[in-house]
């Protein structure tokens, strides 16, 4: 357990979709989200200094952890591939700047397939199903 930014006990969470870590001296950062629920979290040390969910494109973590200014940024650069960057900055410095791109487009292109056959297949359905029960089509 940990304390989190309210001070409560919580479990950190488990290994998430997008994890990336920086380095700043002597403290470790890791930047974590969870693409289905849009939560998002950051860690220093393994202390949470901010958490929020994301409902859009781009979120901004601000806070400050050891007298100093801190900023997160994790932002959407290609929805369908669901890549993403994290920029880390500390007194306006950028401490860290990283992508990651958990989708493949080999697994993109093997859904856009199975996509394919199963709407060709769901068609040649309603089309003889539609001859079969007298479609006005």
């Amino acid at each position: 357990m940990t304390p989190s930014i309210n001070n409560e006990e919580k479990a950190l969470p488990k290994k998430l979709p997008f994890e990336l870590y920086f380095q700043d001296g002597d403290n470790q950062i890791a930047c974590k989200a969870n693409f289905y629920n849009g939560k998002e979290y950051v860690y220093i040390n393994d202390e949470l200094v901010s958490e929020k969910r994301n409902i859009g494109f781009k979120t901004v973590h601000k806070f400050e952890f050891e007298s100093n200014p801190w900023q997160v940024t994790f932002d959407v650069v290609n929805l369908i591939t669901c890549k993403t960057e994290c920029v880390v900055i500390k007194n306006k410095k950028i401490i860290g700047r990283k992508t990651l791109d958990p989708f493949s487009w080999k697994a993109l292109f093997k859904f856009f397939i199975y996509g394919v056959i199963f709407g060709v297949l769901f068609a040649t359905l309603g089309y003889f199903l539609g001859g079969l029960y007298g479609s006005t089509l």
